[in-house]
């Protein structure tokens, strides 16, 4: 394929996100997308960061900088509330993630052909296309990421600084742009110990290089919280909305057996509310609650007596809410494998496997299930692709790890949010990419079986 193919197929994505998507989504649909909106508005109108509504806003560290400082930088050039100037910067900055998509693609394989399929795919994902059309930190996110996991792949095996200074600064880079990410290093650091290369490549003085520039990152957030709040905080708050906030009570039931995103935001949307209140016509029965919420019908009688306060007072009031907890203490202290290994568990599989085509909230029906087909069809080649590469994983292990770091963080958020959202392994999709793409190949090129990059090494001259 032509350099100029690759130009056509990026000018076909780009048309794809600047023209289809804005009809499909509503880009503050999502429930933190005001307060990041929030956020940008105070920056550029009085210079803190806040998410204060008020005239004069008090400075707080309920979120990141990153995905806030690149809003008002897209608000200061094109005006407060610009949504359509955000989807067009993150449409570019979307193309320029699957563009890494095959660069890393070629690294491993060294294979123009998987490299054009995995950039493809990329480009018709249903999560990476839809983020860019929402006020949300995910196209920025999964930038980052697979921009660390490249330079991860490229450290392990060319014994260059430049490398090793890219992963720390991408690697801080999404840890400030989502908290989540923090953990990416750590699931990262183990390929370098799985092939003769990158064991050499990694010395304490690269390790020491890469860790430095990632604290350049940190530096100016954490002294900004020290000098003007008062306190060491190297993250954002691990309940960033009111919605997360209000009723840690009733948050900590709703952990103990919430495995899908598909009725358990609404279920804390409808009672938690924004704060206590709520419209009598969001209440749930709890005839709507799953079978597997309750562990007996004692437990079900007591979470009805539990409501009954909640439907006559139209608020769920403390006392609610402590004995929420209660039921959930216990509920833990008699089932703690459950929750603590085989529901994280289930959850890691769920991520995967909910159908990503609920964000395009205003496409026709048809549209949604096609884009859930095309999310379903990606995640079943990418596993496939998992089982075409087994014999060379150690190849492909940043690719791997990286997945499965996201993957394991976003199971265990539950414990602090109470609810599944696939958004958090949204940023290593374009490693799915790659894997599905890796598949694809080898079913239509049997008679040539897919080689990675150590079997058939050479330098790589392709400027694209």
């Amino acid at each position: 394929m032509k350099q100029i193919n690759f130009i056509v197929l990026a000018i076909i994505g780009l048309g794809l996100r600047l023209w289809l998507v804005p009809q499909w989504v509503d880009a503050m649909k999502a429930d933190d997308s005001a307060q990041f909106n929030q956020y940008a508005v105070n920056l550029v109108q009085h210079g803190v960061f806040s998410d204060d509504a008020t005239a004069n806003p008090v400075a707080d560290a309920r979120r990141t900088p990153h995905y806030p400082l690149f809003l008002a930088s897209v608000y200061k050039w094109a005006g407060c509330g610009s949504y359509r100037a955000v989807q067009i910067v993150q449409s570019v900055l979307d193309l320029i993630t699957c563009w890494l998509v095959y660069r890393t693609a070629r690294e491993l394989f060294r294979d123009r052909l998987v490299g054009y399929w995995s950039y493809g795919t990329a480009l018709i994902a249903t999560p990476l296309v839809a983020f860019t059309g929402y006020v949300l930190p995910e196209t920025l996110a999964t930038l980052w990421t697979t921009l660390a996991v490249f330079c991860a792949l490229k450290a392990c095996r060319d014994n260059r600084n430049i490398w090793f200074i890219g992963l720390g600064i991408s690697c801080a880079a999404a840890a400030l742009t989502r908290p989540a990410l923090i953990a990416l290093p750590v699931f990262l650091l183990p390929a370098f110990f799985l092939t003769p290369e990158g064991k050499r490549f990694f010395t304490p003085k690269r390790a020491a290089l890469a860790g430095g520039c990632a604290l350049l990152l940190f530096l100016p957030w954490v002294t900004r919280n020290a000098v003007s709040l008062h306190q060491f905080q190297v993250l954002g708050a691990s309940r960033a909305t009111a919605l997360d906030q209000a009723a840690p009570g009733y948050h900590r039931w709703l952990s103990t057996w919430t495995d899908s995103h598909a009725y358990n935001r609404p279920l804390i949307a409808a009672v938690v509310g924004q704060g206590t209140a709520f419209k009598p016509d969001q209440l749930p029965s709890v005839e709507k609650f799953p079978d597997h919420a309750f562990d007996s019908n004692e437990e079900r009688e007591a979470v009805r007596k539990l409501f009954l306060p909640v439907y006559a007072q139209m608020k769920l009031t403390p006392e609610v809410d402590a004995g929420f907890k209660k039921l959930a203490d216990e509920k833990i202290s008699r089932h703690w494998l459950r929750h603590y290994v085989a529901l994280p568990l289930f959850r890691m599989v769920m991520l995967w496997a909910e159908p990503m085509g609920q964000w395009f909230v205003k496409a026709p029906a048809r549209v949604v299930r096609y884009a859930q087909l095309i999310n379903l069809a990606i995640v079943a080649f990418g596993f496939g692709g998992l089982w075409v590469i087994r014999r060379h994983w150690r190849d492909a292990a940043p690719l791997m790890f990286a997945m499965i770091g996201c993957t394991v963080a976003g199971s265990l958020s539950c414990f602090c949010a109470a609810y599944v959202d696939p958004r958090v392994v949204v940023p290593v999709y374009p490693q799915m990419c790659i894997f599905a793409s890796a598949c694809a190949f080898h079913l239509t090129r049997a008679q040539s079986p897919l080689k990675t990059s150590t079997e058939i090494y050479e330098p790589d001259y392709d400027r694209w």
